[in-house]
């Protein structure tokens, strides 16, 4: 039984209890909660089904390709890759379709355009860049999105946030295969079509705030967000040519644009795109700025242990605050995580020292006013 399914029987024995419902209702609620888990759990199952088939399915390709890879040139190679890629995406475009298998279907499209991006990669091995085979290549990589996104919008919200990501990709490509284009150049380019994809996705979701007529935007846009990260380190570390522990100043900024869309997404945003996972995303925010925070603090501030214990302690603090006023227990989970870690970071640099002992003690007396809070939190909503 869910934990779910756990809370809901216990609410409803609950009100059978106190005679807010009668006897009958109880029990029909009790099939329909036990149902909906179920059927929660079925769909679970068929996930990690699908996802066994996949890679079962990798490993045969790849015992097939040890067989048959030293026995074909570069063309044949870069073909065969490019041909499976193809087959199965469409392959699991059908099935999703025809409403078969759509886990499988789904996940066989994802591997699909996996295997098309590796094929173009692999084919500098058989035509050089900027001649005609290279050209052709870089047309045949952009039509990939161009021909296959389309046709996964009226069908679910998932894939075209795949799409979105593998097309940036094939953007890199085309222009590393059939431009003369530099590193850095390309670089710049995907970033600005990568602005230009997040702004039109801004635009279809602020015209459409009940989200109707394009369900899968919003998905969309939340897929660019991270892929946003990519984009950074890339455009850091390339066009940028930042060194060491400065990388890791964009990533911040990135991360804090993330939770402020979070933050946004889950209190101003309209009613019709809201989400009930955006609180589990702002705890993968607070989860993400523990190796932010420690990297900032020791790599780009080169400081002592107690800077990356303001800075990620200082956020897990945040998220106590957070948590406790709007009653969430995925961001005071994520909090305490952060919390515990800051402080256990910090005590092993200062193992020994008296300073330790206090802050630990300091720590310990705020933890348990916090649990304090959580269980009048917890009372008040029994």
């Amino acid at each position: 039984m869910s934990h779910v399914s756990r809370a809901v029987f216990e609410a409803l024995e609950r009100w059978e209890q106190k005679a807010l419902i009668t006897p009958e209702l109880a029990d029909r609620l009790r099939q329909e909660s036990a149902d909906a888990a179920e059927a929660g759990t079925a769909r679970l199952s068929q996930y990690v089904v699908a996802g066994t088939a996949a890679i079962v399915t990798l490993i045969a390709a790849g015992v097939f390709l040890q067989w048959a890879w030293p026995r074909m040139d570069a063309i044949a190679r870069a073909g065969l890759l490019a041909a499976v890629g193809l087959a199965v995406n469409l392959w699991g475009s059908r099935l999703e379709a025809q409403r078969r298998w759509v886990p499988a279907a789904l996940l066989m499209q994802t591997a699909g355009l996996g295997l098309l991006t590796v094929a173009f990669v692999y084919s500098e091995n058989a035509w050089p860049d900027a001649k005609a085979g290279g050209i052709a290549v870089g047309l045949a990589a952009l039509a990939v999105p161009a021909l296959l996104a389309p046709q996964t919008l009226a069908r679910n919200v998932a894939m075209p946030a795949v799409h979105l990501c593998f097309g940036l990709g094939f953007v890199a490509i085309a222009l590393d295969r059939a431009t003369p284009l530099d590193g850095d150049t390309i670089v710049w380019l995907v970033d600005a079509v990568f602005v230009a994809a997040a702004a039109a996705l801004a635009v279809l979701l602020r015209r459409d705030p009940d989200g109707q007529r394009h369900p899968w935007a919003l998905n969309a846009f939340v897929m660019a967000a991270y892929a946003a990260a990519v984009l950074v380190v890339v455009t850091s570390v390339g066009p940028l040519d930042m060194k060491g522990g400065a990388t890791f100043y964009p990533l911040d900024a990135w991360l804090a644009v993330l939770a402020a869309l979070t933050l946004w997404g889950i209190h101003h945003s309209p009613i019709g795109l809201r989400r009930e996972w955006f609180d589990l995303q702002l705890a993968v925010c607070i989860l993400l700025w523990v190796p932010l925070g420690f990297g900032t603090a020791m790599e780009a501030l080169d400081g002592p242990s107690e800077i990356a214990l303001g800075l990620v302690g200082g956020v897990a603090v945040l998220g106590f605050v957070y948590a406790l006023r709007f009653r969430t227990r995925r961001v005071l989970t994520a909090s305490a995580l952060a919390f515990i870690l800051a402080v256990w970071f910090w005590a092993q640099d200062r193992a020994g020292a008296l300073a330790a002992v206090a802050g630990l003690t300091v720590a310990a007396v705020l933890m348990f006013w916090l649990s304090g809070k959580v269980g009048t939190w917890a009372s008040r909503k029994g």
